[in-house]
């Protein structure tokens, strides 16, 4: 998943008390608004269809408004959300799903794990798919079928240890034809749905209006009524509206506002299932050639601390690939670190998404290339959109990136780089590469999974495909109202969890 804001009228819910017959209105409390919970994103997402969802911004909604079969927790952990039971066949195979008695969905309907077969056949059928798609498991559609109203049994063509993983994804949701409909006729996320919360408005470029689903199965546990998920793309906005309580929380706290924000809010950080990294258009010169790539790698190896600690974002210096978070056990990822060699002069573009600390990066990198390297690299900064387009279709010789796990495997990062796989731009392939990681997918037993990380850096390492930077740690902060607060590795925040300190000024 590739890794990639607005002032409003806050909307109030007064209510008042039952008058007795024996006072005047006059005489009566005046009336309490009810408070809304207010959370800043510095994107919108690009696609509100489950089946199309790709982006972070998209998943961490989708958290929230869009309830599956399996969920991860606060704390990343993955565990029945929808369910209330599960058995799985010998040869894993078979998967009965026996959905929560009494499902409804937000406007009354009730479930039938019709909903849930409709999902899957759209999955299956639908031509456009998403950007994980090609490594969900193969669904047999003619053996797979609905046992009752509660009960569905899926049968996959071969056994897959991620599968209850992906089930914790957006095309995983249950889904209604009505609701297909709507997802056809208009790029809008105001659906009916089966989460905690529904989505009762939408501004593009605004906001996105979000109401406590009345029939969600653990509504009790729902403290939070109303939630507005504000886009703010301009860092300079985020302060003003901080300190006028117009915020709750920010996912994105700006380096140049760190102090202020700090004594107005809690912050947290959490490190991520994510890396920032430089790909190598490796069907393009220079850097078609490995003695080239490493030179640049290694130019880079013992200045990554200085780049981490001049972004002040708390990210963390990458050794190899694979996120912190996920090393397995005893693995310290350590890699040789050599010299670079006198090379011959190279000119060369690099491009990446604009904002200020992708900014920064691509200008430290560069400085960097040309005092060890003597190269010269041209900067071509732009908007996400149209990076993402030319990296897609055509990268420079260098490019910037970002991938965060949508699902905790080591397998879903190694995954981008996968010989002519939809994630991988650089134009590497190495059969010895996609082997290890097919086995890294399927292997369950920790020991074995660290011999194989072990082995694919370093074959990353000596084919140098890319250049780990940056290992991303997550920085939040919540108002002194807001009790509960937790973000997990992927970035999202439970609204259910979280609630109002009544006692805050």
């Amino acid at each position: 998943m590739t890794i990639r804001s607005m002032p409003s009228v806050v909307l109030m819910i007064l209510f008042f008390t039952m008058i007795s017959s024996t006072h005047s209105f006059a005489d009566s409390p005046a009336p309490s608004p009810t408070p809304e919970f207010s959370v800043q994103l510095s994107a919108e997402p690009t696609q509100f269809d489950p089946l199309l969802m790709e982006d972070g911004t998209a998943l961490k909604i989708a958290a929230n408004t869009i309830a599956t079969p399996y969920e991860y927790d606060n704390f990343g952990n993955v565990k029945k959300s929808l369910l209330e039971g599960i058995s799985i066949s010998r040869d894993r195979r078979t998967y009965t799903f026996q959905f929560k008695k009494d499902l409804k969905w937000s406007d009354g309907v009730k479930f039938h794990a019709d909903h849930f077969m409709l999902a899957l056949k759209r999955l299956v059928n639908q031509p456009v798919k998403a950007a994980l798609s090609e490594f969900f498991p193969e669904i047999d559609l003619k053996k797979s079928k609905v046992l009752d109203a509660r009960t569905v049994q899926i049968v996959l063509v071969e056994p897959d240890a991620l599968f209850l993983h992906w089930c914790t994804l957006p095309p995983f949701a249950p889904i209604r034809q009505d609701m297909i409909d709507i997802y056809a006729q208009k790029r809008t996320p105001v659906v009916p749905t089966l989460a905690a919360y529904s989505v009762v408005d939408y501004q593009r470029d605004e906001f996105l209006e979000l109401k406590k689903n009345p029939e969600y199965f653990a509504k009790s546990g729902v403290t939070l009524q109303d939630v507005k998920v504000r886009f703010i793309k301009d860092e300079a906005a985020i302060l003003p509206l901080l300190k006028s309580g117009s915020l709750d929380v920010l996912t994105r706290v700006p380096v140049l506002q760190l102090n202020q924000i700090r004594e107005r809010s809690t912050l947290v950080e959490t490190k991520a299932e994510a890396i920032t990294y430089l790909g190598f258009n490796t069907k393009k010169a220079p850097f078609n050639e490995v003695k080239n790539r490493r030179a640049f790698r290694d130019a880079l190896v013992t200045m990554k601390h200085k780049l981490a600690e001049s972004l002040k974002t708390g990210e963390i210096p990458a050794s190899i690939f694979l996120p912190q978070v996920l090393w397995p056990p005893g693995y310290n990822g350590a890699q040789t670190i050599e010299k670079p060699k006198e090379m011959p002069e190279i000119s060369f573009s690099a491009q990446s998404d604009v904002g200020s600390r992708n900014q920064n990066i691509m200008e430290f990198v560069q400085d960097v290339v040309r005092k060890e390297l003597h190269w010269k690299m041209n900067l071509e900064m732009m908007e996400w959109a149209t990076h993402y387009a030319k990296v897609k279709s055509d990268p420079d010789e260098v490019f910037r990136m970002g991938w965060q796990n949508p699902v905790s495997d080591p397998f879903v990062m190694y995954q981008v780089l996968r010989g002519n796989g939809v994630n991988n731009f650089t134009g590497w392939s190495n059969s010895d590469y996609d082997r290890l990681i097919r086995e890294l997918r399927d292997e369950t037993r920790l020991v074995k999974k660290a011999a194989l990380v072990k082995k694919i850096e370093e074959l990353l390492y000596s084919e140098a495909p890319v250049v780990p930077l940056l290992q991303q740690v997550l920085r939040y902060s919540y108002s002194k109202r807001v009790l509960g607060f937790r973000a997990n590795s992927f970035g999202v925040i439970l609204f259910r969890e979280l609630r109002f300190n009544e006692k805050a000024d």
